[in-house]
């Protein structure tokens, strides 16, 4: 079996070469006679899969994306395709969710709304709105709660299908102080989020508030956006996706409290448990035994640190989401290197490669940080974060 997998999927040569004669490509000389003799193919979300691309994989069997997005791919013709198809969907969840948590946690401290003396009772006070509850909107909605914020939903496909009606009311979450989106792009149907944020639903939210988006670029209207900033109306903004990436609204950025390059679900953890969730699909697909396993691949966590905190404080909180994700870093980078020239792509591509960037430290997830807690009220928070928390 010839496999044809991304050169950006950490740990594909050890895996891939377990069930065949296994080929890295480059998404940018990706050639037609790379294709013509492929019977699987292993991609990300950079890869476009088109009628032209289908139509190339004449011998292709199996198709699979190490990534929880699908736009990259004709679902339509691959449907009508002999090629057998597979989503790694929730791959990278947790990432994105530490992404928020830390995205928002930083706004809030930022612009005073929190101290560093207080306990996490401030944070209380504060209305959430998630804009799509998959694997990830449900994850954040599961970290938000369990600082005992209110948290409100907006997701009507699945407010249907769940019979939680509920979740039809936008206007609900856009009241929220803070609005996360984690939205698919889906442009038909009686429900499209493509343009959902457009210049008349931007124009109803306020200065006070924040809004992250870690979704799909295309759920707001870029340009609607940035006039608003420009008439100094617009929320606190924490953007990761952009519309058009990799060619985005550069002075957008500048508008930004954080800027990021597509990246929030870009941790070590993510990215293996993407090519492990294709390795495993391919197994299964050809009957070969999975021989490899992820834990063998990743460092054990490092970390151990002891929280004595009886009632968690908002310093003890950032302090340990920051030793694990500090989402200040990568925007200071993202920005810098954008003044610079615009190179969205190659800083995704290249995101914390040590065999590129030597001095940079790869992204963990929570759960590499072990906890030593002196109460069990702050370790059932911090468990219920995603961190490893025991008591003494």
């Amino acid at each position: 079996m010839n496999i044809l997998y991304d050169d950006n999927m950490p740990f594909a040569a050890d895996v891939f070469t377990t069930l065949g004669n296994a080929t890295t490509y480059n998404h940018q000389r990706l050639a037609q006679h790379d294709l013509a003799q492929v019977d699987a193919m292993m991609i990300r979300s950079t890869t476009k899969v088109d009628a032209a691309l289908i139509g190339q994989l004449s011998r292709c069997q199996y198709l699979a994306t190490a990534t929880a997005g699908y736009n990259h791919l004709d679902l339509d013709t691959l449907g009508t395709s002999a090629i057998q198809t597979y989503i790694a969907a929730g791959c990278n969840a947790e990432s994105v969710a530490e992404y928020a948590l830390s995205g928002v946690l930083y706004a809030l401290l930022q612009r005073q709304q929190i101290h560093l003396g207080q306990t996490i009772d401030a944070l209380e006070s504060f209305t959430v709105g998630v804009v799509g509850l998959g694997q990830v909107g449900r994850r954040v909605q599961a970290k938000f709660v369990a600082l005992g914020m209110q948290v409100h939903g907006y997701d009507p496909l699945r407010a249907d299908a769940e019979a939680q009606p509920q979740w039809h009311d936008l206007d609900q979450v856009l009241a929220c102080d803070i609005i996360c989106l984690h939205a698919p792009l889906v442009k038909t149907g009686p429900y499209p989020s493509a343009h959902l944020f457009n210049a008349e639903v931007l124009a109803r939210l306020q200065p006070h508030q924040i809004l992250l988006n870690a979704g799909r670029g295309e759920v707001i209207d870029n340009q609607a956006l940035l006039r608003q900033c420009e008439a100094q109306l617009a929320p606190c903004l924490i953007l990761d996706v952009w519309e058009h990436e990799p060619d985005i609204l550069q002075p957008l950025i500048a508008h930004c409290l954080l800027a990021t390059p597509h990246i929030a679900g870009h941790s070590m953890e993510g990215k293996t448990r993407g090519t492990f969730m294709l390795y495993d699909w391919l197994c299964q697909q050809t009957d070969q035994p999975m021989t490899q396993q992820m834990h063998d691949f990743l460092p054990d966590a490092i970390q151990h640190v002891v929280c004595a905190d009886e009632q968690l404080t908002i310093a003890s909180l950032s302090t340990l989401v920051w030793s694990i994700y500090d989402i200040a870093i990568d925007h200071s980078e993202f920005v810098a290197n954008m003044a610079q020239s615009p190179c969205f792509a190659k800083l995704r591509k290249t995101y914390r490669d040590p065999a590129i960037h030597p001095t940079t430290t790869p992204r963990r997830e929570f759960d590499t940080l072990n906890i030593t807690c002196t109460f069990a009220h702050t370790q059932t928070v911090l468990s219920a974060l995603g961190f490893t928390a025991t008591t003494l």
